[in-house]
């Protein structure tokens, strides 16, 4: 029976071929649209995934007003995250970011503009940024301490060993010593830098972030294992009270928690609470994926 019924619909294919060719056409190309939707959708749901300690990495926002109105932030003090660390029980490690930026270093007749930033001490023991030489205990743990990639240290000094301990030339202002490296980054990561300088190296080009009510550095915190998240949430909500003396507030401000890997994809504000992101966008495209299937 089955048989006959393969024998005549091949017939009837046959017998169309324009119609048949078609209908296999659109399958083919709708098939093929699915899958790449799809394809992109898993590598936006991947996006920070990677880290180890995924389920103690939080990222600090700030809620304030401005006339009255509510604005919600993933701007910080550049000092919050050393507070935090030293009067929250519950963060075991605690790091500062600030902004991505293109910076001239030289080595020998060697110069380069390469994109970077700067980070705390606790860093790589935070996030999983695998190093290929250097550990994460020292890698930024002094002033003149410099973090660089893989393919910064192979475009200056030939591969990631030879880079090690050596002295390179920052802005033609400041000498750094090469102290980690890192491997490259992958796509999957949101973070986006060639090298990490020093916090402290932060501060002198930033005085101002020493200030607690100034803002603009992001801030990360790793929670022990056995913390609770909630309570920790609870305790650092108000923190920033005693602190509120300042021209930027006219209301209290509240710190708030985020996990780290829900950022990339739910990182909208909307009347100083968090709504949305690009997971819309993900949710869209799955949908069309369905469609096309």
């Amino acid at each position: 029976m089955i048989k006959n019924y393969l024998k005549v619909a091949w017939r009837n294919l046959v017998r169309n071929k324009a119609h048949t060719f078609i209908n296999i056409a659109g399958l083919s190309v709708g098939l093929a649209c699915s899958l790449l939707i799809l394809l992109w959708v898993q590598n936006e749901l991947n996006v920070d995934a990677f880290h180890k300690n995924s389920g103690q990495l939080f990222t600090i926002y700030d809620k304030f007003y401005s006339a009255h109105k509510p604005i919600g932030t993933y701007n910080t003090s550049g000092v919050l995250a050393a507070v935090l660390k030293k009067n929250i029980p519950e963060i075991e490690y605690a790091t500062g970011f600030g902004f991505n930026g293109d910076h001239v270093f030289r080595a020998g007749d060697k110069v380069l503009k390469l994109e970077g930033n700067s980070a705390d001490a606790d860093f790589f023991k935070m996030f999983s940024y695998p190093l290929l030489q250097g550990n994460a205990q020292s890698a930024l743990n002094t002033p003149a301490s410099l973090a660089i990639s893989r393919k910064m240290a192979e475009n200056f000094f030939g591969s990631p060993q030879n880079a090690m301990a050596k002295t390179i030339r920052y802005d033609n202002k400041r000498d750094f010593t090469i102290t980690a490296v890192f491997e490259n980054l992958s796509a999957s990561s949101s973070q986006k830098f060639d090298f990490l300088t020093n916090w402290d190296a932060f501060y002198q080009e930033n005085p101002w972030a020493r200030e607690m009510s100034n803002i603009g550095p992001g801030t990360y915190i790793q929670l022990r294992a056995d913390a609770d998240p909630a309570l920790t949430r609870t305790k650092i909500m108000h923190y920033l009270d005693k602190f509120n003396k300042g021209p930027r507030t006219s209301e209290s401000a509240t710190l708030g928690l985020q996990r780290y890997d829900e950022v990339y994809l739910h990182g909208n504000f909307v009347d100083g609470n968090l709504e949305g992101g690009r997971i819309g966008y993900v949710n869209l495209f799955s949908i069309v994926a369905i469609f096309f299937c």
